[in-house]
């Protein structure tokens, strides 16, 4: 997967921070909100999973997740037992997170290559043990799977949808999405000696994520299926 159409155009050139900052601008004002409010209530987990269903709730109500399938009149029951299936292990990440002494919004380019590589692996995994509460009649769970995590990890994951898994980074593994993420954002930051985490000049998108989600969004096929969306 290479990085043309999300940070860098087809000839290779690095997009300006004023080209990105005018993205996050016009961008919708709910996504902002919404991820400003999980940025802030998501930086400590508590072991009963409040947080968690609050932040995943609010980012699925906000993706329109909830308008059919699972979510629709089962959400918390849902999240519940997400939680239950994986909260020790979100725990562990959160408080690795905390206690690692790296700026959270940078979190993912401030650890080092190999702890890095853990972390997507166990991101990967988790993923997986996720797709049997999130998978529906006809959809895999990836793209509810990426946005309950993105909700508690909008430092990490990047909340993928349908027309981006199938048409934009052509893989069912969120590792590999993180991975080109990374690569991308480092190549981004080295050519242009700008943090692609202080781009926008309003605050509300202070994560390597959530900004790079605004260009992800920007660079997915137009001819897509309107079927398609959030299927996955």
């Amino acid at each position: 997967m290479n990085s043309t159409n999300i940070l860098f155009d087809a000839g290779g050139n690095a997009r300006t921070p004023a080209e990105i900052n005018e993205e996050i601008a016009v961008f919708p004002l709910n996504y902002k909100n919404a991820v400003k409010k999980i940025t802030s209530d998501s930086k400590v987990l508590d072991r009963n999973g409040e947080v968690f269903i609050k932040c995943a709730a609010c980012i699925l109500s906000d993706f329109g997740m909830t308008r059919s399938g699972r979510f629709r009149n089962e959400k918390e029951d849902v999240l519940r037992c997400c939680w239950n299936k994986i909260g020790n292990r979100l725990l562990k990440i959160n408080s690795s997170v905390t206690e690692s002494g790296y700026c959270r919004d940078r979190y993912l380019l401030e650890l080092s290559e190999s702890k890095r590589e853990e972390l997507i692996a166990e991101i990967w995994l988790i993923t997986k043990e996720l797709l049997p509460f999130t998978m529906g009649q006809t959809s895999y769970g990836l793209v509810g799977a990426s946005k309950i995590l993105f909700s508690v990890f909008p430092e990490i994951v990047l909340p993928v949808d349908n027309n981006q898994w199938l048409h934009l980074f052509k893989t069912v593994d969120m590792g590999d999405v993180i991975n080109r993420m990374v690569g991308d954002i480092q190549q981004w930051e080295k050519a242009t000696q700008k943090k692609l985490d202080e781009i926008d000049d309003r605050k509300q998108l202070t994560t390597l994520p959530s900004v790079y989600n605004v260009m992800a969004m920007k660079a997915r096929p137009v001819k897509a299926s309107v079927n398609e969306k959030n299927k996955i």
